[in-house]
Formats: structure tokens, sequence, C-alpha cells
């Protein structure tokens, strides 16, 4: 087989959720297809799988979600000439019709359309990116031969919005995160910076949108600093539009012991999480959630809204859950963790062996290849 993998996303630098995706999908179905070509198109030519035998780089230096990615991709696409394509996301364009394979991650802006770098802008253009939005996201599904989700969660809600989808979609899943090339499973991290390990912080990494519950976060902050009154709160993403809103409103809330990081480097990232008191998350809605696994990987353990797919992610005992929205549970939770700190830790690290059992990168590549094989030798 020839497959075109539209890799213009690939690398946590680009987006770090689909990018590492990418990253570790292609990775890992180089080691177990040996056979087959894979086609890159990425946005330069300098990526880490440039020299290997059994792929060929398409550069098309084209973002995403515009008109050129509309008009230009499917020219790339056909220059290819591959058997299949396959674009790990929903945005495929309209006037593409060849054989298609799609990852779709979460339908988020269905539930949450103003959780978007898009509702920063006017009205007038925040309703015709919504409109946009749904007329791509349906052409993609039906297009698409085959749709591959993340989980159960996921699956359920593709079949909700689009029930001509029924039958189509296979739960491929994720792999357990490697933060830096190092399988944080086996409790591999980089030396310590002191500067970032001093002790006693709670630790949250991710975007900032208004999905991610942040808000919540910062309600329930007051109750848990003068609880615990050396504690500090370590917030670590890109600091967008909605990270800065943030800022200004622990600021202006007065706020104490808040600490806004931006990104961080790989390195630097393990470390924190490997020396916080306890990694929250007080998020609304996920289509998977790498962070709490990253989190896990380090033995740091996890404060989590309980929510469906991170029931189904995380399991049982992958998480201290509290109830969505719930600033007094948000204390509860992390009180409970931070009463018995090595015993929180010791459950975080036997959550990590048990979840490595069921997220494995390799897992989801060899079921994404199967799908590849059945959409080409089945239809």
């Amino acid at each position: 087989m020839r497959i075109c993998i539209d890799a213009r996303m690939l690398g946590p630098e680009n987006t770090r959720g689909i990018g590492r995706y990418i990253e570790e999908l292609v990775q890992e179905m180089l080691v177990l297809d040996a056979a087959d070509t894979f086609i890159l198109v990425t946005r330069n030519a300098d990526h880490p799988f440039k020299n290997h035998p059994s792929v060929e780089t398409l550069v098309a230096d084209i973002r995403w979600y515009g008109l050129a990615e509309q008009l230009r991709i499917p020219g790339v696409f056909r220059k290819a000439k591959a058997d299949l394509v396959y674009v790990p996301h929903w945005n495929v364009p309209l006037i593409y019709h060849g054989p298609l394979v799609i990852t779709i991650h979460d339908l988020l802006l269905r539930h949450f359309p103003l959780s978007a770098k898009m509702s920063t802008r006017s009205w007038p253009l925040r309703l015709a990116k919504r409109f946009l939005y749904r007329v791509v996201v349906a052409n993609a599904v039906s297009r698409a031969r085959r749709i591959l989700v993340p989980t159960e969660f996921v699956k359920s809600d593709i079949e909700f919005f689009y029930p001509s989808a029924k039958g189509k979609i296979s739960v491929t899943g994720e792999g357990m995160p490697r933060i830096g090339g190092s399988d944080l499973g086996a409790g591999t991290v980089s030396e310590p910076n002191p500067h970032d390990l001093a002790p006693n912080y709670l630790l949250y990494v991710g975007s900032a949108y208004p999905h991610k519950g942040l808000d919540d976060l910062l309600v329930a902050w007051p109750k848990i600093s003068e609880r615990y009154p050396g504690l500090r709160l370590v917030m670590v993403g890109e600091k967008d539009i909605f990270m800065r809103r943030l800022e200004e409103k622990a600021a202006t809330s007065g706020l104490k012991n808040v600490e806004f990081r931006g990104r961080v480097a790989d390195g630097q990232l393990s470390d924190l999480y490997f020396n916080a008191s306890a990694f929250v998350y007080p998020t609304h809605f996920e289509g998977f959630g790498l962070p709490p696994l990253e989190a896990l990987a380090c033995g740091c353990p996890v404060v989590a809204s309980d929510i469906p797919v991170l029931r189904e992610v995380l399991g049982k005992n992958g998480a201290t859950y509290f109830r969505l929205g719930d600033a007094d549970g948000i204390l509860a939770a992390v009180e409970s963790v931070l009463a018995q700190p090595e015993k929180s830790r010791a459950q975080a690290r036997q959550a990590a062996l048990e979840l490595r059992k069921r997220h494995v990168w390799s897992r989801t590549a060899w079921l994404t290849l199967e799908v590849f094989r059945q959409t080409l030798f089945n239809n």
C-alpha cells in the first residue's frame, strides 16, 4: 500500500495533542509495517521520519482550518499517488473525494462552541466559523470510509450527532505518553531543575480554553490555599489569550501563590510532574485526556473531574474524582491526596503500571493499519 498521511500537525510544537498523536502513531506503524510506503505531508522537510526508507515526504506549508487548506491540500493528496489518504483530524477539504480514513479525537465544538480561539473574533466571524466547522465535520464523516476514535465516549458522541456513521467507527485508543523520548511509565525522568522543584505545589498542564474548567479551580483555590498556606498552584500551558485572561483574573482576585509558567520543554515538564504534590484536572470535556496519563506515568497523583471519558481512560483507581464544577469537591479531593502523600504516590505508580497495559501505542498503530487494509481490500 501507499498510504498518504496528512502530518502537517506533526510535533508537539504545532498542536500538542494531535501533533504528539501523529508522531507516536507513525513511529509505531513504521516498526510494524515494513512492506508499505508512507507519504507524509508535512509543513517542512525536517521531521523525525525524514530518513526512514519507508517514508516519502511531500512538503505543503499550509496551515490548517483556512481557505488555502481547502483549495490546495486536495492537489497535494493527488500528487502523493496514494492508495489511501489518512487525515488524523476532521479537517478534510470539502472537494477531496478519494479513498479516505480519518480520526476524530472529539466533537468539542458541538458541545462548547466558544471553547476555541475563534470565540475571540467578531460575532459575524464566529458565526461563520461555527457554520463552516459543522459543514466540514459533516463532510468528513460522510466522505470517510472509516472513522477512528480514541474512546467509546467519542464513538457514542459521533453516533449521536451523525447517525449515518454507525458501522464505520473503530475505537483505536491511544498510548501511554512519552515525553522527550522517554517511556514515563517506566519511571524515567530527566535530572531535576532545582528552581522548578521547590516542594508543595499543585500542577495543571494544558490549555486554558473555557471547557478546561480552570475557573472552577480558581474558585476553589482560596479555600485550598487557606488550608495549605505553603502550597502553590503551578499552571503550565501556552500563554494565549485564554491563559492571559486567567492570569489577569487571578491577579485581580488577589489570589496568592498562583504561578503561570507558559510552555515548558519536555524535560522540564517531566520534572514538574514528578515533583508535584498532585495534578489537578478540572476539565468539563475531553475526547481522551493525555495530561493526567502523563502525570500518572511520572508517579504524580491525579485529582480530576468525574466525567465519563476520564473514568473510561483513567479507570477507577487512576484518579481521585470530584463532582464537575464543585469547588468544595476539589478541596476535598486535594485534601484526600495531601493527607497521605506516600500512599497517594504509590497508588499513582500502581495505576500507571495497569494503564500501560491498556494504553499502548503499538496496539493503536496495529489497529489503525488493520483499518487501512480493511478499507482498501474489503470495499
